[in-house]
Parts: structure tokens; C-alpha cells; sequence
């Protein structure tokens, strides 16, 4: 599976959303991002490429990672949205960032390819459902889905996809345990519905 995480609104997790599926699966994360560690399923490929390169569009299982166009899609965002099979808009709570979630949806929607909307690093319950229910009123019902605020992304950055499948209780990170569950549905949630194309 090809799964592309794509936001116009810069600062909302999408690399970290993406390493971590990456790390969950598995499989390579490519991104135009700045990478600050080296981690080997992690590539960077510059922003200005105008295409994927074909050692990456040839894997059938990869996880994309473009950001912040403008008010179009940029020849490489074109390629990544053709060949995926789900595209994953990360958003935070604030008007700013719905905002680019919906003119993010707004440019991709043509595709026809499953998508699905992560909430990302909220803090209040309430705070996730004001956040979904406008969407929801603004772009009809779609699969939106949630992620508190966690130290868990900041946790596999720095100690890598091991540590990730190794937390448990007796380290004392019961809280970031109930964290990498959560982060698993939502990840089984995005396997799920880029099968479903």
C-alpha cells in the first residue's frame, strides 16, 4: 500500500504522523522535510523535485510525506496523489490549520481516493469535537480520526521503531503504552481504508 500524508497548513504532525506509520509497517517514509535524525526507513527527497524518483514509485508499499503547497498541487504532489492508495490530512484543533485541512481536501478530492483526517495533538475532548464537527459541516461526513497530545512521536524519533514495538509497563511508560495503542488504531484505521481502493 501507497499512503500519502498531505497538508497545506505547515506545523500539524504530518512527518511525525508519517515516520510512525513508516515504523509501525515497517516501510520506507519519503519526505521533502528537513530529516534531523538518520533513520533508515526514512528518505529525503528535495522539495523542488518535480517527480518521485523511480526508486521510490516502484515500491508497493511506501509512505509519502509532501507539505505545503499553495493553492495548487505541485507536479510531485500530483505524482504522489495518482499513485496512492489513501491520502492522510493532519490537522490541529485552531481555525488556521481546519482551514487548511479543507482547502487540502478541497484540492485532492478530484483523485477519488480514500482520505482520512487525523485531529491531531489535542489537548480537550471537547476541543477534538468542535474540530470534527466543523469539518464535518463544511466537507460532509468522512473518516476523521483523533490523536492526543503524546511524547510518544518525539519517543520513536529518538529511539527508533524497536523501542516503539517494545513499550510496556514495567519501564514506567504505562501513559505512552495507552499512547502507542491509540496511535495503532488510528494506523490500522489508515491500512483499512487505503485496502478498501
Amino acid at each position: 500500500m501507497r499512503y500519502l500524508f498531505l497538508s497545506l497548513k505547515g506545523g500539524v504532525g504530518k512527518t511525525s504522523l508519517a515516520i510512525n506509520l513508516a515504523t509501525y509497517l515497517g516501510i520506507k517514509c519519503v519526505t521533502t522535510d528537513l530529516i534531523i535524525s538518520e533513520k533508515s526507513n526514512v528518505a529525503q527527497i528535495a522539495p523542488n523535485k518535480k517527480r518521485i524518483p523511480l526508486q521510490y514509485t516502484a515500491k508497493k508499499d511506501i509512505v509519502f510525506d509532501f507539505g505545503a503547497m499553495s493553492t495548487n498541487i505541485d507536479p510531485k504532489v500530483a505524482h504522489a496523489v495518482k499513485l496512492s492508495n489513501a491520502i492522510i490530512i493532519p490537522t490541529l484543533t485552531d481555525a488556521r490549520s481546519l482551514q487548511g485541512t479543507i482547502d487540502t481536501l478541497n484540492l485532492v478530492k478530484e483523485a477519488g481516493k480514500p482520505t482520512i483526517i487525523v485531529i491531531n495533538n489535542f489537548t480537550s475532548e471537547s476541543k477534538f469535537n468542535n474540530a470534527k464537527n466543523h469539518l464535518i459541516e463544511t466537507l460532509g461526513q468522512l473518516t476523521i480520526l483523533g490523536i492526543r497530545r503524546t511524547t510518544l512521536f518525539e519517543r520513536v524519533a529518538k529511539d527508533g521503531s524497536e523501542w516503539f514495538s517494545n513499550v510496556h509497563h514495567n519501564k514506567g511508560e504505562y501513559q505512552l503504552n495507552k499512547s502507542r495503542k491509540t496511535h495503532e488504531q488510528v494506523y490500522d484505521s489508515i491500512v483499512a481504508l487505503g485496502a478498501k481502493k
